[in-house]
């Protein structure tokens, strides 16, 4: 009765293995026909049948890449209908591919043919991130840019960091930060250092309201890279934004000694010390700054039309004094008639500074703050002369 029973279960499991075997045959001759549809259900059949992890490593092998070619050929074809029916056509084709390469012996025999169509899956990734990232779909671009970095990672490509680099800058667009800190972070990990990172990571940090830690990483970056602009820039920001005004410019005026070219440099200490809503403003600095930027840079436009309105700015002050003189005695009259003098004589140094700013770039702001201009100064006919443009 045992042999009887033994016979019985070999007979049963040749017949498991010859049902495994037509399954991957028929899947095989289906895709040869271009019946994609079929040989889907023929190489799922195969690959999830219980008794598959019983055969041969090669022949499992063989499975996984006939699975792979299938879903490649389905998403090749164009067919939604198709497509439709394997929504997650792309994931099994890159599943079925490592399965591959667990087997050292058949990946080394096709490691061309397999190393290939993994490639073109990361390229297909890829290019979908790129594409959404152009249509301003950052989360979908950050998904997509991710997978095809873990490709690219698996296959130990060069690449890979460049794609993280898009898939993180894609959740900073997306407003994702907590998600951008992750993928900046397993940069890092990967032995990415670049200054750009360094910057990225400490603008999430910054609008997740984490000021310390971004503290942190801009010092970290300032240490490799300590003539990054954009890192001297943002810690710059980071000190403002806290109150550290002083510090701030000490740090730009630093740097302007090792680049008395700079004439971003500057505008940017001319801005700063032109805020008034700042405990360091100074208009006098301000003007000194501006003047060295269009001094080395002519056709500065920012800087022209910054100098301009700051005088404005600096006379609305000294008018904002006169006009909260309310008596009425010579000595009142007389300081009320100084101040005034002083705001437009200001007016006056700024209008040549608008009114090159304007030539430059005419736009209907401008033209409007050059009429706020020519009125203060009672000059009707240039006046007249700009509202008939």
């Amino acid at each position: 009765m045992k042999k009887v029973m033994i016979l019985l279960a070999i007979i049963l499991t040749a017949n498991v293995m010859m049902a495994q075997k037509k399954d991957r045959t028929d899947a095989f001759m289906y895709n040869k026909n271009g019946q994609y549809d079929k040989a889907m259900v023929s190489i799922e059949k195969c690959i999830n049948h219980e008794q598959f992890l019983g055969q041969k490593p090669d022949w499992q092998a063989e499975a996984w890449l006939y699975r792979a070619v299938i879903y490649q050929n389905v998403i090749q074809s164009g067919d939604e209908k198709l497509m439709a029916q394997a929504p997650d056509a792309r994931e099994k084709v890159f599943e079925s591919l490592m399965k591959c390469m667990e087997n050292k012996d058949f990946f080394e025999e096709n490691k061309q043919d397999i190393y290939q169509r993994v490639g073109a899956v990361m390229t297909s990734y890829y290019n979908d991130g790129s594409a959404a990232f152009e249509k301003q779909d950052y989360a979908t671009a950050a998904v997509s840019l991710k997978k095809a970095y873990d490709i690219a990672k698996s296959l130990g490509s060069p690449e890979a960091s460049e794609m993280m680099k898009y898939a993180a800058y894609a959740c900073i667009k997306d407003k994702n930060f907590d998600q951008a800190i992750e993928y900046y972070t397993e940069l890092q990990n990967d032995g990415y250092y670049g200054e750009d990172l360094y910057y990225n990571l400490a603008s999430a940090y910054i609008n997740k309201g984490d000021k310390d830690k971004a503290a942190e990483v801009i010092a970290a970056g300032l240490a490799k890279y300590p003539n990054s602009d954009m890192l001297i820039r943002e810690n710059v920001n980071l000190k403002l934004s806290e109150g550290k005004g002083t510090e701030a410019v000490a740090d730009l005026e630093k740097l302007l000694e090792a680049r008395p070219d700079d004439y971003t440099l500057m505008f940017a200490l001319g801005t700063i010390y032109g805020d008034d809503t700042k405990d360091i403003y100074d208009g006098d600095k301000a003007v000194n700054y501006y003047m060295q930027a269009i001094n080395t840079k002519p056709d500065y436009y920012d800087a022209i039309y910054n100098l301009g309105a700051l005088y404005i700015n600096m006379s609305n002050k000294i008018k904002e004094q006169a006009d909260e003189i309310t008596g009425f005695s010579k000595a009142e009259m007389e300081q009320y008639d100084k101040l005034i003098q002083e705001a437009n004589a200001l007016i006056e140094t700024g209008l040549p500074y608008v009114k090159q700013a304007y030539e430059a770039q005419p736009t209907p702001e401008v033209k409007q703050v050059l009429k706020s201009m020519y009125v203060r100064l009672n000059m009707t006919e240039e006046l007249k002369a700009l509202e008939g443009e």
